[in-house]
């Protein structure tokens, strides 16, 4: 498996308060047939993000539902992508290898690439 970490639910709020780059978050029920699937999709195309994209899984408690209004999880398997501790893309529902590698690729080439600066003019440069 690519670089993926888990993470207790109490350990959340400070791994995404830290945060500095690209964080995606699978929120998984160990009950949940899909979030089988899903984590094995995942396993597959981790490693082509790797440095661009951190992986982590939270056991989401389906009991526990501050935590699961705290981050507005309606249904797993959820993935939230966080910019440093701000989310930035959300998916509700299951996607194959392909279309989970066209997504991340979209969110990494929109929120992991810093913008460059625009061009600043010398003075006294009249090209």
């Amino acid at each position: 498996m690519g670089q993926f970490h888990f993470f207790e639910i109490e350990q959340l709020e400070d791994r995404i308060s830290e945060n500095q780059g690209l964080l995606l978050v699978h929120f998984t029920c160990s009950m949940v047939t899909s979030c089988s699937f899903m984590r094995r999709s995942l396993a597959l195309i981790a490693p082509e993000f790797q440095g661009q994209l951190d992986f982590s899984e939270v056991e989401v408690r389906l009991q526990e539902v501050g935590f699961l209004k705290r981050y507005s999880i309606r249904t797993v398997p959820t993935l939230v992508v966080f910019d440093g501790p701000e989310e930035v893309e959300r998916l509700e529902r299951i996607l194959l290898p392909a279309e989970l590698r066209i997504f991340f690729k979209d969110s990494v080439a929109f929120y992991g690439v810093p913008q460059p600066a625009p061009p600043q003019e010398k003075p006294g440069n009249n090209s």
